[in-house]
């Protein structure tokens, strides 16, 4: 299998494409090499069990990872890791970074242990147009506006009620008054 230009500049990171050795799992490649690892992830938001760019710092790979990929993040190695994430026309560095954190679990049946969870911190946050790339933002939610606070200081009761009413809109101020009335004084 040829790899594609991008590829190769990306195994070029860490000692060229005859010497390097890919592994995928939870959702991300990993290219070891002899001067350094390459992870790349999918652009997206795609769960909290997916490896994913997690925030403008940090980028969250989850296992269980083949041997060498334990080796060389949960080890004491101190070769750079670079990231890069695929987005729609091709691949996107992301810049180097460091694993600040991985957790081991022990193979079943075996005296070995695998990569359950590590997290690459980045050396340079991302900004916020790149992070967007990555990860875009979901859609705004559908919140209720801040009308109510106009009355605050004046109608206590129609500011509740517009409060009430614009969380809860199926309990319209007729339903939410029959079922809760206020007391008479």
């Amino acid at each position: 299998m040829e790899a594609s230009t991008e590829e190769a500049r990306a195994f070029a990171l860490v000692g060229g494409a005859e010497e390097v050795e890919h592994f995928t799992f939870g959702g991300v490649t990993v290219v070891i090499g002899p001067t350094g690892t390459v992870i790349v992830t999918e652009a997206g938001d795609r769960g909290l069990d997916r490896s994913e760019v997690w925030n403008a710092e940090e980028v969250r790979l989850f296992g269980p990872a083949p041997s060498p990929v334990t080796e060389r993040l949960a080890g004491d190695e101190d070769l750079p890791v670079h990231l890069l994430v695929r987005v729609e026309d091709g691949l996107l560095y992301l810049g180097a970074g460091s694993a600040v954190q991985a957790t081991t679990a022990e193979r079943p049946g075996r005296t070995e242990y695998e990569l359950t969870r590590c997290a690459v911190r980045l050396e340079v946050p991302l900004s916020r147009s790149l992070l967007d790339r990555v990860r875009p933002p979901l859609p705004a939610a559908n919140l209720p506006g801040l009308d109510w606070l106009g009355h605050v200081n004046g109608d206590r009761a129609v500011a509740l009620e517009q409060f009430v009413t614009g969380w809860y809109p199926a309990a319209t101020a007729d339903t939410w008054s029959t079922r809760h009335p206020y007391p008479t004084v």
